[in-house]
């Protein structure tokens, strides 16, 4: 069974009726502004690499604290993680296609820790804090929708982080590259 979610964390079931479940797995979630789609980024000699973009369930969820969530929030369980609707990050997440859809102009960088990268938008700062993606690259061709593309972007999360961050700063067009010919960014 899938559940769509509603912007206060609630569940409906396919028939559109509220559902009070005390664990669903995330997977069985979904979020429509946070759909499957493929995004194409302009290479800077012409090309159009055709980017799926998939989301985790971390983009509008944080992890579940027995000491700060009661049993009243509905866990959503990433594999093994239990995790908790969070508004603030639902509400940042309808922030997402745009920030990605600008990913040309944005400020990348990458860290050994992550083992990603990290991509934010320096209008949306609140506290000193940016809105801030982050996100993995992996070369797989196909088509999703009609659509062809040659890359998987997993955005495996996304909330507000302090900027800029210690990392290796990289430009999109330079990590798509890296991607598409299986090479990885060395830290320095």
């Amino acid at each position: 069974m899938h559940f769509v979610l509603m912007k206060d964390g609630g569940l409906l079931d396919s028939q559109g009726c509220p559902v009070a479940l005390p664990v669903v797995e995330s997977f069985q979630v979904r979020v429509p502004h946070l759909c499957p789609y493929v995004l194409n980024f302009q290479m800077p000699r012409g090309d159009v690499i055709g980017l799926k973009v998939q989301f985790s369930c971390h983009c509008w969820t944080e992890g579940y604290d027995p000491a700060l969530h009661t049993p009243k929030h509905q866990l959503i369980m990433d594999g093994n993680r239990a995790r908790v609707f969070s508004r603030a990050r639902y509400e940042s997440s309808l922030n997402l296609r745009e920030l990605l859809g600008a990913l040309s102009s944005c400020t990348m960088y990458w860290t050994a820790s992550d083992r990603n990268y990290g991509v934010y938008n320096a209008t949306l700062i609140i506290d000193g804090l940016a809105y801030t993606a982050f996100f993995t690259l992996a070369k797989e061709r196909g088509r999703f929708d009609g659509n062809r593309y040659h890359l998987v972007m997993g955005v495996e999360s996304a909330y507000f982080a302090p900027q800029p961050s210690k990392g290796l700063k990289v430009r999109a067009a330079a990590a798509i590259d890296a991607a598409l010919n299986n090479r990885k960014f060395r830290y320095r």
